[in-house]
């Protein structure tokens, strides 16, 4: 039993160190984002709500794209939305229903 756990210690360790070197990226990543912003998070929020017609839940910088955005979850209607907002002119750009549950 302890020659199998043994087999098991290399591979687990590996995959625990990429996980935590791939969170430091998405955290630059999330740092460089946030320096590029010229709205904050509250005024983003402020802005998907009034665009959606609900209530955020959920917000966060997103760095997908070539420039900083916000992505806010709102809900409105028993029904989940997700509004970016361009994170330096605060310009909701868009929203869709989140169907992913």
């Amino acid at each position: 039993m302890k020659t199998n756990a043994k087999k098991w210690i290399a591979p687990v360790l590996v995959l625990a160190g990429l996980g935590v070197a791939g969170a430091a990226i998405a955290d630059r990543d999330d740092v460089r984002a946030l320096k590029g912003a010229k709205i904050t998070l509250v005024q983003a929020i402020q802005a998907a709500e009034t665009a959606q017609g609900g209530q955020a839940y959920d917000a966060g910088i997103d760095d997908d794209s070539f420039k900083p955005e916000y992505e806010v979850s709102i809900v409105r209607e028993n029904r989940s939305y997700d509004v970016r907002v361009d994170a330096v002119t605060g310009e909701v750009l868009g929203a869709r229903e989140d169907n992913d549950d």
